[in-house]
């Protein structure tokens, strides 16, 4: 028992140990001890299969300079990026997280193992192989289904030496790689001593008639490519010990180029002398010692074989049982070994491995190509050699590659897309050649060119590079004093284009009232119901161009370059901008037209806001013409409550010139306010009900509890939900129905124009506030936008609204400190409202500073009390706006 329990312990540290990064201090390898270490990671009996396949492509001079030049070359790219892992001391499992995200990474992980741990099942197949061939050589003959025994008697063996711990493998692995090279040395000797020496460096395989040379060259440089790539495992495990890149570096790429390289070309000796003395080209050292030199040296090789295969495939189910350990923290390290052992003993039963050791290998590659290229180019070439360490460890509140729910959305297409790419190019199961061109670089090399260019140019892209490189949230203010750009007088043609494909469906009709004669400069005072809005009012002004004031969220959702060029100046909503008031000024004096909804946000039910006389001094001040556009039908196409399009809606805009350049200077600013207000009155609904305009989709009345959310019979707030065309209280079960004219029904046959309803509201509030009585506290979740860039998440706070106004506490992200925010009842004459602000968190309002906009949601303790409406019909009342 304690021995499972030191085991046990043995595994844990061993997977805390490595993966936390190793400090200098900790470096214990030079160059030439990590080029011995990786040089023994190299060395295994599956060398000798690959010299042999790669005998059956091509001469021995090709093959000796293939397995050599072709495996540097491709380790001297593939080993760049463990200059990552020897720079901050850790291992590929780690940093694969900036490149995929935790989540994807275990993925990767997986797939990596799918595909590299069939080698251990070559062991084991090689095992078998030793002990029937030399087994044979004595005479004796085994039954059928021996071969499958004796695989799987590795399998079980190497499996009990991995569940023994790291006590155990450490004495294997001492006595393996001594084993190993004794094995080669012997292989060697007894290969050139054995047949003339002109018959191993002259060989040329044989080959059918139709097979073509050029071909089985490629293929040989891919199994070159391919074998080397393959030995991810140890590239950046033994590197994170070296004390400089450099040792890191080279040893990787000689411990695997020369050493690895070095028994291929032993294994096709090998395989050619066999098959000049025997005439059957073999794989197995034991039974090539037995019949060139001696039984007895064949039988010795059987001992050091059959150890030396039982003990990969030991260190393998460790090393990579340790892995996944790492990475599925809470799984049995016993039963991830016995997973391991599990899938090498069904490829032994499959029996097949080693029959397509060349198809197996190309898989591999078709993973570690595009593998590759993405370590080499998003190290060097994306993330400028810098990783974000504590990101990478998922430390709290570090979340830079947390990327879509923990998966690098980019990463992975870049990875499919790359082995989807080798396909294109070459049937490996088959051997068939669908691209002779590409083929030619060799469907690996081709896939790492591929897989490197895509990603890279995706990373060029600003959204996706923000996506993928993730800085972390940028928190500089947006400039509002820039001055605003004309609209771009090239976008102008598609602007056009563009409202007028969007309002098509709706059969959008312009009035113009008392226009003749009217040319920019002049103001422009809108009615806002939706964003049909934006739509709109670019044909209503065609074919002048025009500049429009807009919140900061439209700057973010859509680009701040993008909405620069359609002449879009950035504020805040109900703050006092004075450099807003400056641009205006600017582009009234540069001869162009300035558009204003001064609603500052949508329609609630349809009907217009109270405005302020601010808007009436601002038309004295700038001394233009004032123009009106009341919009209507464009609240009916899509209510703020329900963005759903309603297809039946029909759109209609009145453009009027309501005070003249001779009027401007004469009238006074409350006959200014009088007109424009006048002008800017309207009811969709009754409108909608005038016009018989039929709205019937089933869903007309979701989300209509948002705007009416008080009941009528039972006088209870936030009472009220709706589903289908009704609208219900959930407490007494006063029911209405929404006819396709807009207007309710009650059961008892009563009509409700929705307008009234959502006054009658307003009355209560009203009456709240005058008595001292209204009051909201409540916790609140808090996101930032200081900018055009990004929203800052500011976590949970404390909403608190009264008669002296708001007060937010939250977690200031620029100061790390928690505070509270005071906004003033006088200071604001309404505030923004969302009821499903982009899907995300459902209703919402926002308090605004010269810096940030805050997104102010409900958390689940306060969704049921929190209502925007209410709020805002206490905010206009409280800042003066109603009496």
């Amino acid at each position: 028992m304690s021995r499972k329990h030191d085991i046990n312990k043995e595994i844990e540290n061993e997977v805390y140990c490595g993966t936390l990064p190793v400090l200098p201090k900790e470096r214990k390898y030079g160059f030439i001890d990590a080029l011995l270490v990786l040089s023994g990671y190299c060395i295994a009996t599956w060398s000798y299969t690959q010299g042999s396949y790669l005998a059956t492509l091509v001469g021995f001079k090709q093959l000796l300079i293939g397995a050599f030049l072709a495996a540097i070359f491709m380790l001297m790219i593939y080993q760049l990026p463990v200059i990552m892992s020897a720079r901050y001391g850790i291992d590929i499992w780690i940093w694969l997280r900036s490149v995929f995200g935790p989540a994807g990474n275990k993925i990767v992980t997986i797939i990596i193992i799918v595909v590299n741990f069939p080698w251990y099942a070559v062991c084991c197949e090689l095992f078998a192989d030793s002990m029937e061939n030399l087994l044979g050589l004595f005479g004796i003959q085994l039954f059928n289904g021996a071969h499958l025994i004796l695989s799987l008697s590795c399998v079980v063996i190497g499996t009990v030496i991995a569940l023994r711990g790291v006590g155990t493998i450490t004495w294997t692995t001492r006595i393996l790689v001594p084993l190993l090279l004794l094995v080669g040395v012997a292989v060697v000797i007894v290969g050139f001593t054995s047949v003339p020496m002109d018959v191993i460096w002259n060989y040329q395989p044989e080959l059918a008639g139709d097979a073509d040379k050029t071909v089985n060259y490629v293929l040989s440089i891919e199994a070159n490519f391919a074998f080397v790539i393959t030995l991810v495992g140890g590239m950046a495990e033994v590197p994170r010990l070296c004390r400089s890149e450099k040792s890191g570096y080279y040893a990787g790429v000689l411990g695997q180029g020369a050493a690895g390289s070095f028994f291929v070309v032993v294994g096709a000796v090998m395989a050619i002398a066999m098959q000049y003395v025997t005439g059957k080209m073999v794989d197995d050292p034991t039974l090539m010692m037995a019949t060139l030199s001696a039984p007895i040296l064949g039988l010795s090789s059987l001992l050091l074989v059959a150890f030396a295969n039982i003990g990969t495939q030991a260190v393998g189910s460790y090393i990579y049982g340790v892995m996944l350990k790492s990475t599925f923290k809470k799984s049995s390290y016993k039963v991830l070994v016995l997973v391991l052992g599990l899938y090498v003993a069904v490829l032994c039963v499959w029996g097949k491995i080693t029959e397509y050791f060349g198809s197996f290998l190309t898989i591999g590659a078709c993973v570690y190509a595009p593998l590759a290229a993405l370590l080499f180019v998003d190290f060097f070439l994306v993330r400028k050699q810098k990783i974000d360490l504590k990101s990478a460890y998922e430390l709290p509140g570090h979340t830079a590659y947390r990327y879509t729910g923990g998966f690098n959305i980019v990463g992975i297409i870049c990875l499919a897309l790359g082995f989807g790419f080798t396909l294109l190019i070459f049937d490996p199961i088959n051997v068939v050649i669908h691209n002779k061109i590409l083929f030619m670089l060799t469907p690996t090399f081709a896939s790492f060119l591929f897989t490197g260019i895509l990603y890279y140019l995706l990373c060029r892209i600003p959204f996706i590079r923000d996506y993928v490189i993730c800085k972390g949230p940028d928190k500089k203010p947006f400039d509002r004093a820039k001055t605003p750009p004309r609209q771009n007088l090239f976008f102008m043609p598609f602007i056009w284009l563009i409202c007028k494909f969007i309002t098509a469906p709706y059969k959008l009709k312009i009035d113009k009232h008392n226009m003749d004669g009217i040319k920019p400069p002049f103001l422009v005072y809108g009615s806002h119901n939706s964003f049909m809005d934006f739509y709109v009012t670019p044909l209503a002004l065609k074919p002048y161009r025009a500049n429009y004031i807009s919140e900061l969220e439209g700057f973010e959702a859509f680009g701040e370059w993008i909405y620069r060029q359609v002449g879009c100046l950035g504020t805040r909503k109900f703050i006092n901008d004075q450099y807003l008031i400056k641009n205006i000024i600017k582009v009234i004096k540069r001869g162009d037209v300035m558009v204003i909804y001064p609603e500052a946000r949508y329609a609630n039910v349809g009907t217009n806001s109270h405005l302020t006389p601010s808007i009436a001094k601002l038309a004295k001040l700038l001394k233009v013409p004032v123009v009106t556009i009341n919009m209507q039908g464009n609240y009916l196409q899509q209510p703020i409550w329900n963005l759903k399009e309603r297809k039946g809606a029909r759109l209609h805009a009145d453009l009027k010139c309501v005070v003249t350049q001779d009027e401007i200077g004469k009238l006074s600013v409350d006959e200014i306010f009088s007109r424009i207000s006048k002008e800017l009155t309207y009811d969709e609904y009754k409108y909608q009900l005038e016009n018989k305009i039929v709205i019937d989709d089933e869903w007309r009345a979701e989300g209509l509890h948002y705007p009416l959310y008080r009941c009528r019979k039972c006088g209870r707030d936030f009472a009220m939900t709706s589903s289908g065309s009704k609208i219900t209280c959930k407490y007494c079960g006063d029911s209405y129905e929404m006819d396709e004219l807009g207007q309710l029904h009650s059961s008892s046959g009563e009509v409700i124009h929705i307008p009234d309803w959502y006054e009658w509201q307003r009355g209560f509030v009203h009456e709240e506030c005058r008595e001292g009585k209204y009051k909201l506290d409540i916790p609140v979740k808090i996101w930032a936008l200081p900018n055009s860039v990004n929203f800052v998440d500011c976590g949970e706070g404390r909403l608190v609204h009264d008669n002296s106004g708001f007060s937010l506490e939250f977690d200031n992200y620029r100061s790390g400190q928690r505070e509270t925010l005071k906004f003033p009842a006088s200071s604001m004459v309404s505030i923004h409202t969302e009821y499903d602000y982009r899907g995300l968190y459902g209703p919402c309002v926002t308090l605004s500073t010269y810096d940030d906009t805050f997104f102010i949601y409900p958390t689940d303790e306060s969704r049921d009390v929190f209502n925007p409406t209410k709020i805002q019909f206490a905010t206009e009342f409280l800042g003066g706006l109603y009496t």
